[in-house]
């Protein structure tokens, strides 16, 4: 759920038969409606800024990794240590684009003894979307659908590249009922190139899927008012990643999330729900602490 504040024609876009002083009161509320709500954890959702803003997040994410099916000297423990630099910038009412960029330090501990450490910049993300379906129900309630488009661009950094510039395609959906957030996410990679033996899914010359879903529940306020200075959200996500090579991953992921208008404070832990790897590292938990500002 990114904090987004409205722009100053959505709230007089939402229902021309809800009477003024309501749409007023939506306009005045801080950016907890259709304006945000990405789970900490998923690639897109439904939403974006408004013409003009830029939603600058910051994500800290822990990762501890084992690598089993391997030959003997390469299994063992990986820790990753990484700070996702992720920026939003509306450019029109449906059209957003946005980067990410993720910085990253692995230790690798090898079972037959033996250390690596790397510090790098890992591949960079970078995509368009375009929300085509909007339905806003009330002021408050919302049905939106956005199509995904762009490409994962080799850094050439050490261990943290695919190596390739791969195209991706993608939906995501955000729909708002009441105290009750949904969203989900589907997006394809088309993989031109790999390494031989990567760590890390998206890595590999397999086409990727990534799947996200996630359910969230306001626990502040019960009711909006227009001097509410933020909500609370419990946060439920399932986080998937498949490859074309047969590694299939699924994260369960509960978290716990602050969103004022110009702000959101995030933080959730990833554990595995099912998977069957054999050609990668399998995630053992993940920990993520995130920041959101908007301009």
């Amino acid at each position: 759920m990114k904090g987004h504040a409205p722009s100053p024609s959505a709230g007089r876009l939402v229902n021309y038969h809800v009477p003024a002083v309501v749409a007023l009161l939506a306009a005045l509320l801080p950016g907890h409606v259709a304006y945000g709500q990405q789970p900490t954890n998923a690639f897109a959702s439904g939403t974006g800024p408004s013409p003009g803003q830029v939603t600058l997040m910051e994500q800290f994410r822990y990762t501890q990794l084992t690598l089993r099916d391997a030959p003997a000297a390469e299994r063992g423990r990986i820790r990753e240590f990484g700070l996702e630099n992720m920026v939003h910038v509306g450019l029109l009412p449906e059209l957003t684009l946005a980067a990410v960029v993720p910085v990253a330090y692995r230790d690798r501990r090898y079972e037959p003894g033996g250390r690596e450490e790397d510090l790098g910049v890992g591949d960079a993300t970078i995509f368009a979307s375009y929300r085509f379906l909007r339905h806003d129900f009330s002021p408050l309630n919302t049905l939106r659908v956005s199509a995904l488009g762009g490409a994962q661009v080799r850094t050439g950094d050490g261990p943290f590249t695919g190596d390739a510039y791969n195209p991706l395609i993608g939906l995501a959906f955000t729909a708002i009922i009441d105290r009750h957030g949904f969203n989900g996410d589907c997006v394809w990679t088309f993989t031109t190139d790999g390494v031989a033996r990567p760590l890390r899914a998206g890595e590999s010359t397999a086409d990727v899927l990534r799947y996200d879903l996630a359910y969230l529940y306001r626990l502040y306020p019960v009711e909006y008012a227009a001097d509410t200075p933020g909500a609370l959200y419990a946060v439920c996500e399932l986080n998937g990643v498949y490859e074309t090579n047969g590694d299939n991953e699924l994260l369960i992921a509960p978290g716990i999330m602050w969103e004022a208008a110009t702000w959101a404070l995030e933080v959730s832990a990833q554990a595995p729900a099912w998977r069957g790897i054999s050609n990668r590292a399998e995630t053992d938990y993940s920990v993520v602490i995130g920041l959101r500002l908007t301009f």
